[in-house]
């Protein structure tokens, strides 16, 4: 964003790099020649930033791609970021209506046209793009760029800002026209526009100092649209923009918005917003055009799914969502009648894995699971999803004291499968979290165990409960500053729910704590362990 720390950087010379510091796992038998699965409708298109999912015709789906990365192109130019690393490429499903979203995500209101969610297991985005003009001239793409905004800026700017900010930059940018040899930022959203110019201010006292969780709903577009005119405004003028660090230093030494406000700009509240609203009647709203040479077709590798995925695909993240017990049982049946299509397809003997140890029987699960790694031992999903079954295994045991023993054994059957997992990708953040709540009986952290959930953490900084979980060993290990990096984050998320205010609760009780000094247990153990939330920024335009 404007503060230029990228997440990392100052403690990864703190912790160091992993370590060798997995489990050595029994020899595996060698791969068997096994006959790749029958392909379905459902394509997959690999680029340098996205892995994007689709059963739109293939020459939509390279447009679609080829835009993406010509955004987040456009977002690395501009904030300096066009040599930084990819830790993971974002997947997006491109779905076509509303009815696919349903299977996904059951209950989501009709007029969503995009979401992003970051469960523990994943952090994907959805698109529903109709290419009709019924909701809007970009077709649902304001939804996805409002979210990548969010994505790119927790990856490489990771910090706590004011919502408005968090929300404006999101407006500023999701708007983007990009031409190939032109660029214009910051247009505004027609829905926006009417809300500024036909609906109900919000005064800006509340705008500076409130999250859009903490709104009404009658108000939630116009802090948007605000959003969205207080970021403009700040952008399109030199002064205001350079004004805007001493700004978020004052509000991260929790300095009142209003006042800080006053402080570095000069306005009070009336003149902020009398000049908020000449700056609409001067009709200043117009982009901000960059010229460029035309960008290079993006390398992209386009495969066919496994002709499961027709069934089975959508509801593979909504079992990453996580399943409400009551919708269990009836997602479960459709899961096992799919998988019964293809009995010999391993795409959708693994999907029935999965379902079968998350909201059926978990037994049963397991065995298909060894059946399925005896055919392909080095499958890296199948690998992860045994682990992971395992690790709430004794996740489970080791509630009750009684259990702990066979609890530490459970664990470190998990570990040897995610030691497997590792040799695969070493650099999957999945696999390196799972390695970290293997060690959960462990007395306290080891250095190795650290770096490896830091790891994680910096891998998929978007993952506000690896974040969490991740600050509570450092917190064990008196290691308060790395902890406070991991938390300020998500005490400032403007759509962090519950794990912002654990995370608030969490800051508060460091307070004044140097590195190594005693803490009371309340401060790493107060809150259970985060859950993944299964929604995401479920108020961005169009959703």
């Amino acid at each position: 964003m404007v503060r230029g720390l990228v997440f990392g950087v100052a403690l990864a010379a703190t912790l160091g790099v992993c370590g060798s510091a997995w489990a050595q796992p029994t020899a595996v038998s060698p791969v068997a020649v096994v006959a790749p699965d029958p392909t379905g409708r459902w394509m997959r298109a690999e680029s340098d930033h996205f892995i994007v999912y689709s059963e739109r015709s293939e020459v939509m789906l390279r447009r679609y791609v080829a835009m993406l990365e010509d955004f987040d192109g456009v977002l690395r130019v501009v904030h300096g970021k066009t040599k930084a690393e990819t830790p993971r490429k974002l997947p997006l499903y491109l779905l076509e209506d509303n009815r696919q979203l349903q299977r996904m995500m059951p209950g989501s209101p009709e007029s969503r046209r995009g979401v992003y969610v970051r469960p523990v297991e994943d952090i994907f985005a959805v698109a529903v793009r109709a290419d009709t003009s019924k909701y809007d001239k970009n077709n649902g793409d304001d939804v996805v760029l409002h979210e990548y905004v969010h994505h790119f800026m927790m990856q490489y700017f990771p910090d706590s800002y004011p919502g408005w900010l968090v929300e404006g930059l999101a407006e500023y940018y999701m708007t983007i026209d990009l031409q190939p040899k032109r660029v214009q930022i910051g247009d505004y959203n027609r829905s926006r526009a009417y809300s500024l110019l036909e609906g109900e201010w919000i005064p800006v006292t509340t705008l500076l100092s409130k999250r859009v969780t903490q709104l009404p709903k009658d108000e939630v577009s116009a802090f948007y649209a605000q959003s969205w005119l207080l970021t403009h405004y700040i952008w399109s003028d030199k002064e205001r923009k350079a004004k805007l660090d001493d700004y978020l230093d004052l509000l991260h030494k929790r300095g009142d918005p209003m006042a800080s406000w006053t402080k570095i700009y000069g306005q009070d509240a009336p003149a902020l917003e009398k000049a908020l609203k000449d700056y609409v009647k001067q009709n200043k709203l117009a982009g901000r055009v960059l010229t460029r040479p035309e960008p290079p077709t993006p390398a992209l590798t386009i495969t066919r799914m496994p002709a499961g995925a027709d069934d089975l695909l959508l509801e593979v993240q909504r079992l990453k969502l996580g399943v409400p017990k009551d919708d269990a049982p009836e997602l479960l049946e459709k899961v096992r009648r799919a998988a019964a299509k293809r009995p010999k397809e391993y795409y959708s003997r693994l999907v029935l894995a999965r379902a079968e140890c998350k909201i059926g029987d978990r037994d049963k699960g397991e065995a298909l699971l060894k059946t399925l790694l005896e055919e392909r031992p080095t499958d890296l999903e199948t690998l992860q999803v045994m682990a992971y079954s395992r690790l709430e295994t004794a996740r489970r045991l080791a509630r009750d004291p009684a259990q702990r023993e066979k609890a530490k054994a459970i664990y470190a059957d998990a570990a040897t499968y995610l030691g497997r997992a590792h040799k695969v990708d070493p650099d999957n953040y999945l696999t390196l979290y799972g390695y970290a709540e293997a060690k959960s009986l462990d007395k306290e952290p080891s250095e190795n165990t650290l770096n490896v959930v830091f790891r994680a953490a910096s891998i998929a900084p978007q993952n506000f409960p690896i974040r969490m979980n991740a600050a509570r060993l450092f917190i064990r290990a008196k290691q308060y500053e790395l902890a406070r990096e991991l938390l300020t984050p998500v005490a400032g998320d403007p759509h962090g729910g519950g794990m912002s205010r654990q995370a608030t609760q969490m800051l508060a009780r460091m307070e004044g704590k140097a590195d190594g000094e005693a803490l009371g247990a309340s401060a790493g153990d107060a809150a259970a362990p985060a859950q993944a939330s299964a929604e995401g920024d479920k108020d961005a335009p169009g959703g």
